[in-house]
């Protein structure tokens, strides 16, 4: 076996692994694969290519071409509708502009982006009956991104960086390859890729980190620093998950009632525990209502259990983001996500409060 089978074979074999290690697929699955045209999803296209016989999957691909970068993007959309037609793969593309997406929801272009890839593959995967949806993040993300949290003030959660398996739908065979393999392996076999230059502007935080903050700590600290914070994030993230157990134990003790958008906590359940754990079932809790806990801080979490534990605030309220607001009745703590904006409930609730205080107070009498 030449040097360069061997490479793409050891290369292949530990994607493998990982995908084992992590059940990210069974025999019969469809496997959707979201290609941007870049070194990661190239690389990640090639190797289930390879794998897919081996894992009885069927794999497609889809692309969202996010208008920012013209006749670039463009190029992109291209080159992948070139490689899903050399390999005979189904692909969806779809268009979709970021920069009008992030200003409608105030968003920076980066969420923005985001968000739309993910709503964009949770679709194409539902309407053609996808069962997981692969993506091409690998161990170099995942360590900036533990450290972007670190620098944003961050948690276990935080420290746990990328998960290889989330929310048992999207999985990251690559997560455990460095950058650098990936860019050998995809030249072995002869892949071309498509090169974003915007992962050159470091006016973006990730992209500082990758060109000014791991070079540094490289160079002044511990040369295989990225080896150390894997390591680190997967040892926190087997402890969170552990927690995690013992978090979804409680809240299940904790709920009294239960709907599609809200749930109720018994009060004297949520004070018995420990900060630490109340603390993850708010949270839990939150993430069953909201789907989500971005710009959910720790503050926000503080708060909620510090008005759990105050007495006399029975009918007194706190709003979070995503108009979800918690309630006190009584011995009951309600958190619920709201259909109308908090500021418009608040002022219809205030001033259905005035009437109804207008209504209970003594009426004058009159004068006879």
């Amino acid at each position: 076996m030449t040097d360069q089978l061997f490479f793409a074979q050891h290369f292949t074999d530990q994607v493998l692994d990982t995908i084992r290690e992590h059940d990210m697929v069974t025999p019969g699955h469809s496997v959707l694969i979201g290609v941007s045209g870049g070194p990661d999803s190239m690389a990640l296209a090639q190797v289930l290519i390879k794998l897919k016989n081996k894992l009885d999957i069927r794999i497609g691909l889809a692309h969202l071409n996010h208008m920012l970068r013209g006749d670039q993007a463009l190029a992109d959309e291209t080159f992948v509708r070139e490689f899903a037609r050399e390999h005979t793969l189904d692909l969806v593309v779809e268009k979709r502009s970021v920069a009008d997406f992030a200003k409608q929801q105030r968003l920076c272009v980066e969420e923005a982006g985001r968000n739309a890839r993910y709503d964009f593959f949770n679709r194409v995967a539902c309407e053609n009956g996808f069962h997981r949806i692969a993506l091409g993040h690998h161990r170099d993300d995942n360590v900036e991104q533990v450290l972007m949290n670190i620098v944003r003030g961050t948690g276990p959660l935080g420290l746990r960086g990328i998960p290889p398996v989330r929310q048992k739908i999207f999985i990251r065979p690559l997560i455990r390859i460095p950058r650098a393999d990936i860019l050998v392996f995809l030249d072995e076999i002869n892949q071309d890729y498509r090169i974003d230059g915007s992962n050159e502007d470091t006016s973006y935080l990730r992209n500082r980190i990758r060109h000014r903050l791991i070079p540094f700590l490289e160079k002044e600290f511990n040369p295989d620093i990225k080896s150390g914070i894997e390591r680190l994030s997967g040892i926190i993230g087997q402890e969170d998950e552990f927690l995690n157990q013992l978090a979804g134990t409680a809240l299940d003790n904790a709920v009294t009632e239960r709907e599609k958008e809200e749930i109720k906590l018994s009060i004297p359940a949520i004070n018995k525990l420990d900060r630490a754990l109340g603390a993850r079932v708010i949270r839990a809790a939150l993430l069953s209502i909201k789907q989500n806990l971005r710009r959910i801080s720790n503050t926000h979490i503080k708060d909620i259990l510090l008005f759990a534990a105050t007495q006399g605030e029975s009918g007194k309220s706190l709003d979070l983001p995503g108009q979800i607001r918690v309630y006190r009745q009584k011995d009951i703590l309600l958190i619920k996500k709201e259909d109308t904006d908090l500021r418009t409930l608040g002022r219809h609730l205030k001033a259905r409060r005035y009437q109804n205080n207008k209504a209970d107070a003594p009426r004058e009498q009159p004068l006879v």
